[in-house]
């Protein structure tokens, strides 16, 4: 038991150490480029509608959407649609239908 004591102490002193508390996610935002949202075209959303009306719970997709000044490429199984609220869940992430610009049924 006297051991125990002795190792957390020292097991302790070669844990990583960050001096700059945040300076890494600071970085990384400034890596980070905001994409202007695209401006789709009439034939593009009526692809999209058609689309998102064969989506039904469990189908596979891979979706593109705009979050956060970026484009994100999902790929899941689709727990949840609702067309009233215009959300999609793949699996736990939750996406507005408005933010999608391509949409892809595997």
């Amino acid at each position: 038991m006297a051991t125990s004591r002795v190792r957390a102490p020292r097991a302790q002193m070669f844990q990583p150490y960050d001096a700059l508390i945040g300076f890494k996610e600071l970085l990384k935002e400034q890596e980070r480029v905001v994409v202007p949202k695209k401006v789709l075209s009439e034939d593009d959303y009526e692809m999209l509608n058609y689309n998102v009306h064969q989506i039904k719970k469990g189908t596979m997709v891979r979706l593109v959407y705009y979050d956060k000044g970026q484009y994100v490429e999902k790929t899941g199984m689709v727990a949840k649609i609702n067309l009233d609220t215009r959300m999609v869940q793949i699996v736990t992430t939750r996406i507005n239908l408005m933010d999608v610009v391509e949409i892809e049924i595997l």
